[in-house]
C-alpha cells in the first residue's frame, strides 16, 4: 500500500509543482496585487481604473470573438466534412499539411503577410481599417484549430450511421443536423474553446490589421498597463485588476457553457 502510494505521489509530483508555480502562485499574486494599495492610491483607485471605455473594450472584444468563431464553424465544418469523405488519402494529406504549416509560422508574420495583401488589393498603405479586419484576421488565425478536431472526428464516423439516415428518408441537411453534428459534438466544443478564448484575448491583431486609432481591444489595453507594471506599481495594480475581471468573465462564461451542454444532453435523453 506504501509503495503504490509512494508511486502514485512521485508521478503526481511534477505535475503539482507546475500547477502550483505557473497556476495557483500567479493567481494569488494577481488576486493580492489587486486589493493592494500602492503609492498614495486606494483599492478603489485600482478598480476605478476598469471604467466605461475599458468595459466597451470589454464588448468589442467579446462580440469580435462571437463572430469570429460563427465564422470559423461555417467555414470549418463543410471543409472538414468534405476532406473526411470526398478526398483521396493523397489528397487528404496534402491538405493537412497545408492547414497545420501555418501554424508552425510566426504569428507577426502572418498578420504582416494579411495586412499587406489587403492594402495591395486596396492599392494604398494602412488600408486597413474597421472591425472587420480584425475579424478576418483572427479568422484567418485560429481556423485551424476548429478544422483539426472535427476532421479527426469526422474520419472515424461511420458511414453507415450516414446511410442509414439517408435509408430512412432524411435529406443531406436532417443527416446532417441529426448525425453528423450530434456525432463531432465534443470536438466542436473543443474546437469553439480553441477558438474563442484565443479570440477574446488576443493581443497585436487590431495593431497590425486595424488601423484606426481607437481599434484596440481590450488584451492591447491590458498589454499596455503590463508594460508600465514593470516601473510602476499602480500600473501592476490595475493590471492586476483587470486580468482579475476578464478572468472572472472568462470562468463565468465557461460555467454558462457547460451549463448548457449539460441542459442539451438532459434534453436529448
Amino acid at each position: 500500500m506504501n509503495k503504490k502510494f509512494s508511486r502514485k505521489f512521485l508521478l503526481t509530483l511534477p505535475y503539482v509543482i507546475i500547477t502550483l508555480l505557473f497556476l495557483i502562485v500567479p493567481m494569488l499574486m494577481i488576486v493580492i496585487f489587486s486589493f493592494l494599495p500602492v503609492d498614495g492610491f486606494s483599492v478603489i483607485d485600482n478598480w476605478n481604473y476598469v471604467n466605461t471605455f475599458v468595459w466597451k473594450k470589454i464588448a468589442i472584444s467579446f462580440f469580435d470573438a462571437i463572430i469570429t468563431t460563427i465564422v470559423v464553424i461555417l467555414i470549418s465544418y463543410p471543409f472538414a466534412y468534405f476532406l473526411a469523405f470526398n478526398c483521396s488519402m493523397k489528397a487528404k494529406t496534402i491538405v493537412i499539411l497545408m492547414i497545420t504549416a501555418p501554424i508552425w509560422t510566426s504569428f507577426l508574420v502572418k498578420l504582416i503577410g494579411l495586412k499587406t495583401f489587403f492594402d495591395f488589393l486596396n492599392g494604398y498603405e494602412n488600408s486597413t481599417r474597421g472591425q472587420f479586419f480584425t475579424i478576418v484576421g483572427l479568422v484567418y488565425l485560429y481556423t485551424p484549430f476548429m478544422i483539426l478536431p472535427l476532421y479527426n472526428t469526422l474520419i472515424e464516423l461511420p458511414k453507415s450511421l450516414i446511410f442509414a439516415s439517408k435509408d430512412l428518408g432524411r435529406g443531406n441537411f436532417n443527416t446532417f443536423m441529426n448525425v453528423v453534428i450530434p456525432y463531432t459534438k465534443a470536438a466542436l466544443f473543443s474546437g469553439i474553446t480553441l477558438v474563442f478564448l484565443p479570440s477574446f484575448t488576443t493581443v497585436a491583431v487590431p495593431e497590425f490589421l486595424n488601423a484606426n486609432p481607437n481599434g484596440s481591444l481590450i488584451s492591447d489595453i491590458l498589454m499596455e498597463e503590463g508594460g508600465l507594471a514593470l516601473t510602476s506599481k499602480i500600473s501592476l495594480a490595475r493590471a492586476s485588476s483587470l486580468s482579475l475581471i476578464l478572468l472572472l468573465l472568462m470562468t463565468a462564461g465557461y460555467i454558462l457553457f457547460i451549463f448548457g451542454r449539460f441542459i442539451y444532453n438532459r434534453r436529448k435523453k
